[in-house]
């Protein structure tokens, strides 16, 4: 279909690119509500047009994530090739592609998640392209840093470059009200912080509690908890039965039935049970803290430990609330936005200042650095080193 095909005027009289606009509000959709819980009919209805006429400019919705995840592929392809060709010194290049990656993700707030959330609904060649161009991005701020740092063995620059840019990324992640200026500002400030970060060693591993939960000695119903969580993660809610999370408990047919009525009540369970621990996990590290410092210390370690130590059901956990039953997901994100809050508290109280947008972005850097770490299947960082990445973000 040729540009000028994709272009329809305004009642004003002004061009509007019919295509773009699809395609950008169906991103933000998808990753504000989910891919399989926006229909194309929602979609047009934001656009402005109707149902059939999404069909003149994609064949399907997949069509739709398929383009998005293209356009931002596309656009970080056009800063590999500028940084490629970057002259400098070591800190301006990493600077200049600091910048283009801030720029890129203030333009494309409602998109960025996509890479966190919904790209696992990409068919395989597209998730490979996808995944494939965020990686060379995040090898060329690591070769720049190395160049800016080298005291950083390789591995040390390509975690702390991964930092950084999650860092830059979870502005897609969060729906704080911000003016593209103080969101620009702020994250440059974020990842220089995180840039200058220096690691610890790499002292420890942590240990991801046990999968299977097939112990003798757990009731069915805990053993589903404690099973459901990795095929949620791997295929998705809707991608899995309630007899797939059963076989994962080695529970067959209608006994599963027995515990749960549906899937969306085994998800609620599962939410549930994570919010408790990290409310647990919360109150103890900050229990009997002599100082703001100290608390905040306590609840990074504590935090990393939680998501790294239950990977699986922190990624649900961050991941598909949209399919929680109404009444469950406004509890569970009242209690999520308790937690961010608690940090916000103690940022503040550290800082001796107010509660300021900035300190809330500085928030959830932090914890996306945290929760990018917990989503890998290969880790770069020790907890020690993903928790420092994580404090770097923070403001002193």
């Amino acid at each position: 279909m040729s540009e000028r095909s994709t272009r329809e005027r305004t009642r004003d009289g002004s061009r509007v690119d019919r295509k773009w606009q699809i395609a950008t509000i169906a991103a933000e959709l998808f990753c504000r509500r989910g891919y399989y819980t926006v229909g194309l009919t929602e979609i047009a209805a934001e656009a402005g047009i109707t149902g059939p006429a999404v069909y003149k400019h994609f064949p399907s919705k997949q069509a739709i994530l398929a383009h998005v995840a293209e356009e931002v592929s596309g656009r970080l392809d056009e800063l590999v090739a500028s940084a490629r060709s970057a002259t400098g010194t070591p800190w301006e290049q990493l600077d200049a592609l600091i910048r283009g990656c801030v720029r890129l993700v203030v333009e494309r707030r409602g998109s960025v998640a996509l890479y966190q959330r919904e790209s696992r609904y990409l068919a395989p060649a597209e998730h490979t392209r996808f995944t494939e161009a965020i990686e060379t991005v995040l090898g060329v701020v690591a070769d720049r840093l190395a160049a800016a740092r080298p005291e950083l063995s390789a591995e040390e620059a390509l975690a702390v470059a991964s930092a950084a840019c999650s860092a830059i990324a979870s502005l897609g992640v969060h729906r704080i009200p911000v003016s593209a200026r103080t969101a620009g500002d702020g994250l440059r400030e974020i990842a220089g912080r995180v840039l200058g970060t220096e690691l610890p060693s790499a002292a420890t591993e942590v240990s991801p509690v046990r999968d299977a939960a097939r112990g003798e000695f757990l009731s069915r119903r805990e053993r589903l908890l404690v099973a459901a969580p990795r095929p949620l993660r791997e295929r998705g809610f809707h991608g899995v039965t309630m007899e797939d999370l059963g076989a994962a408990a080695g529970i067959g047919g209608s006994s599963v039935y027995r515990h749960f009525r549906g899937k969306a009540d085994l998800l609620a369970a599962v939410y549930y049970r994570a919010t408790d621990r990290l409310a647990v996990t919360t109150g103890e590290a900050i229990d009997g803290s002599a100082d703001a410092d100290e608390a905040l210390r306590g609840l990074i370690e504590s935090y990393v430990d939680f998501a790294l130590r239950h990977s699986d059901l922190a990624a649900v956990y961050l991941t598909e609330s949209e399919n929680l039953p109404d009444n469950d997901r406004h509890a569970l994100r009242r209690a999520q936005r308790d937690h961010v809050d608690q940090w916000v508290r103690l940022v503040a109280a550290r800082r001796g200042g107010p509660r300021s947008t900035r300190v809330r972005l500085a928030v959830h850097a932090a914890l996306n650095i945290v929760h990018d770490q917990a989503m890998s299947r290969e880790r770069i960082a020790s907890p020690e080193q993903v928790a420092a990445l994580a404090a770097a973000a923070l403001p002193s």
